[in-house]
């Protein structure tokens, strides 16, 4: 046994702690990979795009692999932004506003998108499909980038985020390495509590992003 457990017994279960809630938020940010290559299928399928799906790199950063989603995501959005004017030009306004009325259920604006909108001169059914995508994620999806680029930013301030942004897979070790010593008990409490708060932020809209992805993608046709 290591000195500073003896001096600290409760030592042994913090770095256990961290290690848990380390791999909790890369697991947060595999499942935003996860949705986010969902939606690139959706999107390359019903609206003929030519995006390449997104991979986690094992060997980077929680904070390089944030930054691959964020650039993704905006890509999607620009995507989203074209086919948007594209049905505001095209469309009577209150039709407009009512599909992006957010107490319309998303059953609802997909029958109009179906009956009225694929129908309308100069637009297709792949607008449609792809005008639903970014109604259905607006929302979610404002939420889910709010949130990794909180985590971007926090990384950068924390106990956790000296050590090179963490190494995925590997990162533990360093983080661990770098608070041994006489402040071990403080700095590791320092880092779980950090942790704890990045987790509990980005956990609940990481969740939501794929549930939102996954229902969004089912319902095309």
């Amino acid at each position: 046994m290591a000195l500073s457990d003896a001096l600290y017994p409760g030592n042994p279960a913090r770095r256990n702690m961290v290690v848990r809630l380390h791999q909790e938020l890369i697991n947060c940010v595999e499942l935003n990979f996860d949705a986010t290559n969902e939606l690139i299928g959706a999107l390359n399928t019903h609206c003929q795009c030519k995006l390449q799906p997104i991979k986690m790199n094992k060997n980077g950063t929680i904070r390089e692999n944030c930054d691959v989603f964020l650039a993704a995501i905006k890509s999607i959005q620009d995507i989203m932004q074209v086919i948007d004017g594209r049905l505001k030009s095209n469309v009577d306004p209150d039709l407009y506003r009512k599909l992006h009325d957010f107490q319309e259920t998303d059953t609802t604006k997909m029958q109009i998108l179906r009956s009225r909108v694929a129908g309308v001169s100069g637009l297709t059914g792949t607008v449609a499909m792809g005008i639903f995508i970014k109604l259905a994620l607006s929302q979610v999806t404002t939420r889910v980038l709010s949130q990794t680029t909180m985590i971007v930013a926090k990384l950068g301030a924390c106990v956790i985020g000296s050590v090179a942004g963490v190494l995925l897979g590997v990162g533990v070790d360093l983080i661990l390495s770098t608070i041994l010593g006489a402040r071990e008990r403080d700095q590791l409490e320092v880092a779980i509590r950090e942790l704890k708060t990045l987790v509990n932020e980005y956990k609940p809209a990481s969740k939501e992003y794929y549930k939102t992805a996954i229902k969004t993608s089912s319902m095309l046709p």
